[in-house]
């Protein structure tokens, strides 16, 4: 065989390799989930409150973008992200932040589990978030969590 039709078949190959999808979640649910699970948590991260909340449940945003005040004094440092626990229609994320009051300069670290679940039959991941727990640990308060 000619080594340029070998080459050639080699990247179609690897091509088609890499567009495949996994056998056990042939629709993609698990990858959607963590594109979105990485993006509000970035969105937190950099304090937009605002577009964080199109990934938050209905019922729970409204409550949830009340935090955009409280959180202006509010920056977070970094984030790491945990285990998930996936599960089809659900998941489990588990995320730590750390961040600082500016008007304190004292470094916390606040961990939050995350509730996801799929919104029908589409890929579009909600999560049920735990927000105010992590801002009030931030800030230096205690609060029991909120979640129903």
């Amino acid at each position: 065989m000619d080594p340029m039709r070998g080459l050639a078949a080699s990247l179609l190959c690897l091509t088609l390799g890499a567009a495949c999808v996994s056998p056990s979640d042939p629709l993609g649910r698990e990858d959607a989930l963590q594109e979105a699970q990485k993006k509000y948590t970035e969105l937190i991260r950099w304090g937009d409150v605002q577009r964080a909340g199109m990934y938050v449940d209905p019922e729970l945003r409204e409550s949830f973008l009340e935090l955009a005040d409280s959180m202006a004094d509010l920056r977070f440092t970094d984030f790491e992200i945990g285990e998930i626990d996936f599960d089809h229609d659900t998941a489990t994320v588990s995320v730590t932040y750390r961040g600082y009051r500016v008007s304190e300069f004292v470094e916390r670290s606040a961990s939050e589990v995350q509730q996801w679940h799929r919104d029908g039959l589409k890929n579009d991941w909600l999560v049920r978030p735990e927000l105010h727990d992590v801002v009030a640990a931030i800030e230096g308060r205690t609060v029991a969590s909120r979640r129903n």
